[in-house]
């Protein structure tokens, strides 16, 4: 009884009281749930964004700092290495007067200038030369033992580091107390002595270009956990200001680092995110949506639901009121609008969708099953292509060295010779690894020496984790036959070719180069073309199939995801690049 009451509740609902709660159940409330889930994901990804961007930021300004001392590293070893600054600080100079003739000449020297243009604020070398007066640039490094820098540098026992502090010292000027100093100690050329070179960059230009990376983030960065010398946030106590962020701002990313016996952290924050301002800045807008979405749909459903609801329920009992899943067609049409002609169109569907199943889809397979056979006689077909002419010419070389010198070293060579047939020979599979492909190359290549003599040089250099790596039979040895003939054959001097396989950004690179006559513009981009856009119908075309033969299987190979390059320049010699990428490699 309690079933038949719910039936009939249902039944004496009118059509627009049915068709109200099915708006509210099926529109309403997946609206409300689908909003809930687009805001919470936006939330989500503009705070994912919003960390990524404080992340990006706080690696820039970490950066910026590695790269200026680096840069700071670079310079103290080039002066180290000067001649004329180890000539200059070695010397022992019998008075003061030599010292300061020695001094004018030195800054008059190239190298003196050259450092005044460096990027860089202030340059000290510190020596444990007595005769060397104490200068602008110059000092002897004894009377500096109680400085600041050099207790600090002393403790961390260490020939360079960098070192950033707070110069407490009473003859140190208010804004000379931020100290950005790298330090480098050497031992003086031929006398051992200790040399200490010590750059010093200015604090406020640093955190001028520490600024200028961002200005969209406030920003901290914090040396040694007891001392912020940078940050851009214009307040003059730092560290008070950085409490005030951490208490008050939720957003914040902390990047710790170590560089050069300096611990830097770095405290990037942002602001509000942006959705939350949007939603209190134009909460009228929701509103007027959510009017217009529980309004304006309910007026327009009572003037179409007369005119759509029965041929709705017709429609939606031929697409899927059959159990057995298959499509029935509508017996009765009424009308001219467009539901009518939804409804004979559909009829049409069914019929043509009978068709298709019996024909197109028993058709489809036939022609797939007719592609794998095309594709293994092209196989078939290539493999009985392969031009041996690399072959006659190994025997020409060694009938002719027979010629010349009798028969001492010929079992070598044949040895040579029968490992390169066998390779040929053996067609039980198309695919080698590249380690056995080098061994032909290696053969190949000593036979030919005997031919060109000390006019041929070759190196194969493969990466370890590409030895085993699977390729189409006797592809490399074409390419460095057509090296090795059209290359190193054309020159009377001495000439190279080098073979390389290597992995570098997921691609594969195998690289045949020699040092020959080469190829102009026009021959490049010819051959290019050719090598990239080979078919079975374009060898047909060619009388000389060789390379562009290894071309076609190394591209059906790896599904056409190869790619062939030609570097090559007139009277220096040419390079062939073939790139695959590592997710089409097999093992």
């Amino acid at each position: 009884m309690h079933r038949l009451g719910k039936k009939d509740f249902l039944n004496n609902l009118k059509i627009n009281q049915k068709f109200l709660v099915i708006y509210i159940l099926c529109v309403i409330i997946p609206l409300i749930l689908t909003d809930g889930v687009i805001l919470t994901s936006l939330f989500s990804e503009e705070m994912n964004s919003n960390r990524r961007d404080r992340e990006s930021e706080a690696a820039s300004y970490m950066e910026y700092i590695r790269s200026t001392v680096e840069y700071d590293v670079l310079v103290a070893n080039a002066i180290n290495k000067n001649a004329i600054f180890q000539e200059f600080i070695n010397t022992e100079y019998e008075s003061a007067f030599d010292y300061i003739s020695a001094y004018s000449e030195f800054q008059r020297s190239n190298f003196f200038k050259s450092l005044n243009t460096l990027k860089i604020d202030k340059i000290t070398v510190y020596v444990d030369n007595s005769s060397i007066l104490n200068g602008s640039n110059f000092h002897q490094l004894y009377l500096h033992y109680d400085d600041t820098w050099y207790k600090k540098f002393k403790a961390l026992d260490t020939d360079e580091a960098l070192l950033v502090f707070n110069d407490d010292s009473e003859n140190i000027r208010l804004n000379g107390r931020k100290k950005f100093m790298y330090v480098k100690r050497f031992k003086a050329v031929g006398n051992g002595k200790e040399l200490i070179i010590t750059i010093e960059n200015d604090i406020g230009r640093l955190g001028l270009e520490l600024k200028s990376l961002s200005s969209k983030s406030p920003m901290f960065i914090k040396c040694n956990d007891d001392y912020i010398p940078f940050s851009n946030v214009a307040v003059n106590d730092y560290e008070a200001a950085l409490n005030e962020y951490l208490d008050t701002n939720s957003y914040v990313t902390t990047r710790f680092y170590q560089y050069r016996y300096t611990d830097f952290t770095i405290y990037v924050f942002s602001d509000e995110l942006l959705v939350l301002k949007i939603i209190a800045e134009r909460w009228w807008i929701i509103v007027v949506l959510l009017l217009f979405t529980l309004v304006i749909p309910i007026l327009i459903m009572k003037r179409v639901e007369k005119s759509i609801v029965r041929r709705i329920n017709e429609l939606q009992v031929a697409f899927g009121g059959d159990d057995s899943g298959t499509f029935i067609p509508i017996t009765n049409i009424e009308g001219s609008d467009e539901f009518a002609d939804l409804m004979r169109n559909y009829n049409k569907i069914v019929s043509v969708n009978n068709d298709l199943i019996n024909t197109v889809y028993i058709d489809k397979l036939r022609e797939q099953e007719s592609d794998i056979a095309r594709k293994n006689a092209e196989v078939l077909a290539l493999q009985s292509q392969i031009n041996p002419h690399f072959l006659f010419n190994a025997l020409e070389s060694i009938r002719m060295h027979s010629m010349l010198k009798g028969e001492d070293e010929t079992a070598e060579m044949i040895e040579k010779l029968a490992l390169m047939e066998r390779q040929n020979c053996e067609w039980g599979n198309d695919s080698v690894a590249i380690r056995k492909e080098v061994e032909s190359i290696e053969a190949y290549l000593y036979l030919q020496s005997y031919r060109f003599g000390d006019r041929l040089s070759f190196d194969i250099d493969i990466e370890p984790d590409c030895e085993n790596i699977q390729i189409p039979k006797l592809t490399l040895v074409t390419f460095v036959e057509n090296a090795c003939v059209h290359g190193i054959e054309s020159k009377s001097s001495q000439g190279w070719i080098f073979v390389r396989v290597y992995k570098k950004s997921n691609l594969l690179y195998i690289e045949v180069e020699d040092t020959g006559d080469g190829m102009d513009e026009a021959e490049v981009e010819r051959m290019c073309k050719s090598m990239n856009s080979v078919t079975i119908d374009s060898l047909k075309k060619h009388k000389r199939v060789g390379m562009l033969n290894a071309c076609l299987r190394i591209k059906m190979m790896f599904d056409n995801s190869v790619k062939f390059d030609i570097e090559s320049e007139k009277g220096v010699g040419l390079s062939v690049v073939i790139t695959i990428p590592v997710d089409k490699l097999k093992e």
